[in-house]
């Protein structure tokens, strides 16, 4: 199993659970945790749910592997929000000789891209696009909310099909398949259940997003409505990225779509990936390599000794968990 000083911890801490992952410093997978939620620190009991949460994970971590919760050479947290409490939080239960916390953007890029530099663009419930040069420079764009942003998330694309709803209902614009689908993927009769649903908050910010897999399958089905919103999410998509490059340019930018709204089969993908390489013809567009939480591990053991050899990404891709490999979180886009 190696020395113990030579262990390396990778934490996702997200608004709905937390994920970490213990390992050897040669990349050997040793052991793996869950916790609660580690976000909504403003609503009473925040942080200390967070610290629960997250000392869960690490402990299940140790305790899978093994291993008494202690010492580790480099930990690294990528966190939704809490960020700057991870530092005072975290001796309470783990003993890290080097620590580093970031938002979940950064350690997603590192998952998906094996720590290499890169653009990440995420379409779940919000939008956010991350970019990391060369040299270390970093650019985001987006990521303000679904009141100031977020254009092309799957809230957006929800909000877009309850107003294409809306207008076909009232006569003002053109029937649309989803004046049923929509309805009926709230549990509504009609508008007005879906009118009362929405503004009772009966359905809440995830069930408008979750619209989205409606609006991409009427696209798919080659409703005129639907794919309009598609291709308008697309290219909002493709803006905030090249807002990243403006900031960041990069000569051949590999860029990382990922999140609910851009799974490899979505329509808005396509959308996306037409407007981009319209654009800039030299991007290449990738798949993500890992989840969060390998990227999390991965910057951890970058804090030891810079680049990682190969040997490192065969180590962890031979003892990595499938559950975990499969697990692609959709995090939010609203930093904080």
């Amino acid at each position: 199993m190696g020395n113990i000083m030579s262990l390396i911890l990778g934490v996702d801490g997200g608004q709905s659970s937390t994920a970490a992952l213990l390992a050897n410093s040669d990349g050997r997978v040793l052991g793996t945790g869950a916790g609660g939620p580690a976000n909504h620190i403003h609503e009473p009991g925040g942080v200390q749910r967070m610290e629960n949460s997250l000392r869960d994970a690490v402990r299940s971590a140790f305790a899978s592997a093994g291993l008494e919760a202690g010492h580790v050479a480099s930990a690294c947290f990528g966190m939704t929000g809490g960020m700057e409490l991870v530092p005072a939080l975290t001796p309470r239960f783990l003993d890290a000789e080097r620590l580093t916390v970031h938002h979940d953007t950064v350690t997603a890029l590192a998952g998906a891209s094996r720590g290499q530099p890169g653009l990440l663009v995420i379409s779940g419930t919000g939008a956010i696009a991350y970019g990391r040069a060369a040299d270390g420079g970093e650019a985001r764009s987006g990521g303000a909310g679904y009141l100031m942003g977020d254009e092309g998330s799957g809230y957006w694309i929800g909000v877009q099909a309850l107003r294409a709803l809306a207008r076909a209902v009232d006569g003002r614009g053109p029937d649309t398949v989803l004046a049923v689908e929509v309805p009926a993927a709230l549990g509504q009769a009609d508008f007005a259940g879906v009118h009362r649903a929405v503004y009772s908050q009966t359905v809440d910010r995830p069930g408008i997003a979750a619209l989205a897999v409606v609006v991409g399958r009427a696209a798919q089905s080659g409703d005129a409505v639907a794919r309009a919103i598609v291709a308008e999410a697309g290219a909002q998509l493709a803006e905030i990225t090249l807002a990243v490059l403006r900031q960041l340019p990069m000569l051949q930018p590999n860029i990382y779509p990922t999140g609910g709204v851009l799974q490899a089969s979505s329509p808005v993908l396509e959308s996306f990936r037409s407007a981009l390489l319209a654009a800039v013809p030299t991007a290449t567009i990738h798949l993500p390599a890992y989840p969060q939480v390998v990227g999390a591990l991965i910057v951890a053991r970058q804090q030891l000794t810079g680049p990682l050899p190969d040997s490192f990404y065969r180590q962890l891709e031979a003892t990595l968990p499938e559950q975990v490999q499969r697990k692609q979180r959709q995090p939010p886009a609203t930093p904080g």
